[in-house]
């Protein structure tokens, strides 16, 4: 991986609800975050997830990244890594607009897919904006 990348480091908890769908959370340094965000640089987010969630048997398939606004998902490429307990998801910020991000796992022999963390893409400002 490129080391001039920003990057950013999210933890993802998945639990069952009562009618056994994934409810899917996000961590950043131990806080709450919607797991998206806005992007001026290239990036490398790394979404590990949590050790409870692994334990239910979790692990992640892969990303489906779509256009929501304009042409950025072209910019966005995913890679499995440490067992498929984590998923790193870089953008290279050469488009603007706002891609629509899903996180794809499995657990138990059944897929399931994460709610849209959004990430916008904007052109980075140069008075420190």
């Amino acid at each position: 991986m490129n080391t001039t990348l920003e990057k950013v480091d999210f933890q993802v908890h998945i639990q069952f609800n009562d009618k056994k769908e994934a409810v899917f959370s996000y961590t950043e340094n131990g806080k709450t975050v919607d797991g998206g965000g806005t992007v001026r640089t290239e990036t490398a987010g790394t979404y590990t997830l949590a050790p409870a969630t692994v334990g239910l048997g979790f692990f992640f398939t892969g990303a489906t990244i779509t256009n929501k606004i304009g042409t950025c998902a072209q910019d966005f490429s995913y890679e499995l890594s440490d067992n498929r307990q984590a998923i790193t998801i870089t953008d290279t910020a050469k488009n603007s607009g706002t891609a629509c991000l899903i996180f794809n796992v499995e657990c138990n022999d059944k897929s399931y897919s994460s709610p849209d963390p959004q990430v916008i893409n904007k052109k980075k400002l140069i008075n420190n904006d």
